[in-house]
């Protein structure tokens, strides 16, 4: 461009004006000679001429007209041919690029190209939809953010996205979660309450899995709103679970002789309440990994505990007393 308008303004340079002309003798200013001794101009009128006509009321003369400006005007031309050829506008019109400094042919797409250019790339997108299923996964597939159908293991394809997407979810593993014995201090989330107004500190563990990978994903772990946590879900079940059972149980079931049948109560009452809400997940085991009064009361409870074992044991010795000096007496009575 700056190239362009330098040639521009070389060219206006050299361009003569009518007031140039020194053909008919004598240079002046643009209304003519400046001298005014011919008569000739006398006898036809002439004296000051106006801008817009010469001498003899001709038309102005036309710039560029000399061989100089001519030349300019074909050294412009060359100079702008050659910037097109480089830019890739050829003075023919032809678009594409052209090889070895604009020597070269430009390079042309027919349509044999352009088809296996739209081919390639048709296939590449296609090949986005191929897909690996792992043992013990399932697929679920959505077609514009819609269910549509679950897949199991093996090579599977669905319509590349966004037509369709895939969600992979584990169904074999199991994973598990802790609830209560809190570690922090002062967490309170395992005191429970018994039946008979005991306070009990409840820890336990919960192993689940995926059973339907269709309700997981959309009722629990996504959510109908597209929000959700599915440990927070089996957790927070799981601790309602522990306390409705705990709530209807004996301190000394919770702490020892009914341990087994709490953990079966609270496992099964846990599946329930997800088979309620249609989440997807089976509860597989629940382990009660702490049961024992509140820290607060914790000596106070051993201190009774050890009181009631000692008493125990001395019954026990006094029966064994018993049982041995009883006999004695009676034979040695039956002898006299």
């Amino acid at each position: 461009m700056c190239l362009c308008l330098g040639l521009a303004a070389l060219k206006w340079k050299n361009v003569y004006m009518p007031w140039n002309d020194n053909s008919s003798g004598g240079g002046g200013g643009p209304w003519g000679p400046s001298g005014g001794s011919n008569g000739n101009q006398q006898g036809n009128g002439s004296g000051p001429k106006n801008p817009w006509g010469n001498g003899s009321n001709q038309p102005p003369r036309r710039p560029g007209t000399s061989g100089e400006s001519g030349n300019l005007d074909e050294l412009a031309k060359r100079v702008e041919d050659r910037l097109k050829s480089v830019l890739g506008g050829g003075g023919n019109g032809g678009g594409g690029f052209k090889g070895g400094g604009g020597g070269g042919e430009p390079i042309q797409f027919d349509k044999r190209t352009i088809g296996a250019i739209v081919l390639v790339a048709v296939l590449g997108w296609a090949a986005t939809g191929v897909y690996v299923v792992d043992a013990g996964e399932e697929a679920v597939i959505q077609r514009f953010g819609k269910y549509v159908y679950t897949v199991e293991q093996g090579l599977q394809f669905h319509l590349p996205a966004p037509i369709e997407t895939r969600q992979i979810v584990d169904v074999q593993n199991a994973r598990s979660l802790t609830v209560g014995g809190g570690s922090e201090a002062g967490a309170n989330d395992g005191l429970m309450l018994t039946a008979d107004e005991n306070i009990v500190d409840v820890g336990f563990q919960v192993w689940w899995r995926v059973e339907n990978s269709r309700d997981y994903l959309f009722q629990v772990a996504h959510g109908p709103d597209g929000r959700g946590n599915a440990e927070e879900t089996v957790r927070a079940v799981a601790e309602a679970a522990m306390r409705e059972v705990a709530g209807r149980s004996q301190r000394e079931q919770v702490l020892s002789t009914g341990r087994a049948q709490v953990e079966t109560q609270t496992r099964d009452l846990i599946q329930r309440t997800l088979n309620e809400y249609k989440a997807g997940i089976r509860i597989t085991q629940v382990n009660l990994t702490k049961a024992e009064p509140p820290a607060a009361v914790n000596d106070a409870f051993r201190e009774v505990a050890a009181a009631s074992q000692e008493a125990e044991t001395k019954i026990n010795q006094a029966r064994t007393y018993r049982n041995a000096v009883v006999p004695q007496a009676q034979g040695d009575a039956a002898r006299f």
